[in-house]
């Protein structure tokens, strides 16, 4: 089994998922990046793929408290921004040799890191961030509804 397959297996069983991105720096927010419109774009990908966007207390009693966690990092730099985008699957997991030991670690993740200038930042972003939720949604379908 390779590192793909290993790490889709994580996503066997979920019944669906929370959604966290973390909030931007005000400079990419000025210049057009909000993080709510991220937090809808995922959001709506998932509902459209059929994976459950879980509710805080939904989630709350979720085995294994699953949530989708997507980061992005802005450096702005006289005429262009530098950029590393993260998007984890993370869930809680146990240690083998303590299993009593519990925490939360990312089983599923994509990331890169690029640049733009101000005026197609946010697009270029967001288009990133849309296809590493595409990803997403095949890995998880690939192990969840197998027959489509």
């Amino acid at each position: 089994m390779n590192l793909t397959d290993y790490t889709r297996e994580t996503l066997r069983g979920l019944q669906g998922v929370a959604v966290v991105v973390e909030t931007l720096k005000s400079d990419a927010e000025a210049d057009g990046l909000n993080t709510g419109d991220l937090q809808t774009d995922v959001e709506s990908k998932l509902i459209e793929a059929g994976i459950s966007v879980l509710p805080h207390e939904q989630w709350r009693q979720t085995a294994g408290h699953p949530w989708l966690y997507v980061s992005v990092n802005t450096i702005k730099y006289l005429a262009s921004y530098f950029f590393s985008i993260d998007v984890q699957l993370k869930q809680d997991v146990s240690l083998p040799r303590d299993p009593s030991i519990l925490t939360s670690s990312a089983t599923w993740e994509l990331g890169s890191i690029g640049f733009a200038v101000p005026q197609s930042f946010p697009d270029k972003i967001r288009e990133s961030v849309n296809i590493y939720i595409s990803r997403f949604i095949t890995d998880f379908s690939a192990v969840n509804h197998p027959s489509q």
